[in-house]
């Protein structure tokens, strides 16, 4: 009887013993990515899961999520990634993005400074689509990704690819400095370039004849700051010391920091 190998025993030998899809073209279906990723996230995460099959996905999934990913660096241009598989060496994995210039990044900034409140929005990770297209790659595609692994359907994203995609997608979920550090710049180089940007853009607004010389352009989304109950925001070890000044014992000084707390709870219950 022959020995069939498991699905993640990837050795050369077994290579051509069964027919495997290329992808979701041929399986009709395209793997969800999971719920809650930031826009650029899944777009970058969607790349990998369109140009693979279901049983790939699910592998780079579970290889993502059990530790197989050793290590995950953002580059210009992408990203690099070395992942444990079945072979004794670790693969290589490479993320490509699309090639952008010096113009396309000024583009961005451009549409940036032109859209009110871009860079707190980039700080959460929104994008409107052209900017997103531009530092990242279009909805359509783009990105490509490259494995030293021997799968040898040439136009499918192997399961490595996938599993180093979703941690791609995981750092930029984190932080959206990962997505500018792709184009070689950083938060503070988009908030002075759309500053620059913005003065250019004020004295096309008041020229005479713009579209916007009466009505302005939207405004700024108001500041959202952190709220927290003042006793959970201050420093209780000055708390501790101002009850000592009145307090006889360690006891006491507890005692009368939690009634404090057990007072301000009351007085700020809804």
């Amino acid at each position: 009887m022959e020995q069939r190998p498991s699905e993640d025993n990837v050795i050369y030998a077994n290579f051509g013993a069964r027919r495997r899809v290329a992808g979701p073209a041929e399986t009709g279906e395209t793997p969800a990515p999971p719920p809650g990723l930031s826009t650029p996230a899944q777009r970058l995460l969607l790349a990998a899961l369109r140009g693979t099959d279901s049983a790939r996905a699910k592998r780079g999934e579970r290889y993502a999520k059990e530790g197989n990913v050793l290590e995950v660096t953002a580059r210009s241009g992408g990203f690099d990634g070395v992942v444990a598989g079945s072979q004794n060496e670790p693969f290589t994995v490479s993320i490509q993005l699309p090639r952008r210039d010096a113009e396309d990044v000024q583009r961005a900034l451009e549409l940036m400074a032109r859209s009110s409140g871009a860079v707190e929005r980039a700080r959460r990770g929104e994008f409107d689509e052209e900017v997103l297209s531009l530092l990242l790659a279009p909805e359509d595609g783009g990105i490509r990704f490259y494995c030293t692994c021997p799968d040898n359907a040439r136009t499918a994203v192997c399961k490595h690819a996938v599993a180093v995609a979703h941690k791609a997608a995981e750092q930029i979920d984190a932080d959206a400095a990962v997505l500018f550090s792709l184009r070689n710049l950083s938060l503070p180089m988009i908030e002075q370039g759309v500053r620059n940007q913005a003065a250019a853009v004020a004295r096309e607004n008041s020229a005479e004849g713009s579209e916007f010389f009466w009505s302005g352009r939207a405004l700024p989304e108001l500041p959202r700051p952190k709220l927290a109950p003042m006793v959970d925001d201050s420093d209780l070890d000055l708390l501790h010391r101002a009850m000592q000044t009145v307090s006889f014992t360690n006891i006491d000084q507890m005692r009368a920091v939690a009634d404090i707390e057990d007072l301000y709870d009351e007085l700020t219950r809804s």
